[in-house]
């Protein structure tokens, strides 16, 4: 990010990417984590105001997204914490 000062100028930069197949599997297994990770978090997730609601998701879930959805580490990091901020848990 660039900086101006003290302060940071967020840009935003467009460009054209062709869909490669593995970059449409990764999409498509993202699609699937995040499908399981929003319903397991429903059933298992009784009290979202409970604390370290984040931490029990990221036990239960981690593992799973990466060997079952076969996404990278940090993928599988933002698929569970984008299916509970979706959810509103977090």
């Amino acid at each position: 990010m660039a900086r101006r000062g003290k302060k940071a100028i967020r840009a935003t930069v467009s460009m054209k990417v062709a869909p490669s197949d593995s970059l449409l599997a990764l999409v498509n297994n993202y699609v699937e984590a995040l499908r399981f990770t929003l319903f397991w978090s429903k059933e298992n997730v009784k009290n979202p105001e409970e604390k370290g609601v984040l931490s029990k998701v990221h036990e239960e879930s981690y593992t799973k997204l990466r060997e079952e959805h076969n996404l990278p580490s940090k993928i599988a990091e933002d698929c569970y914490r984008d299916a509970l901020s979706v959810q509103g848990l977090v």
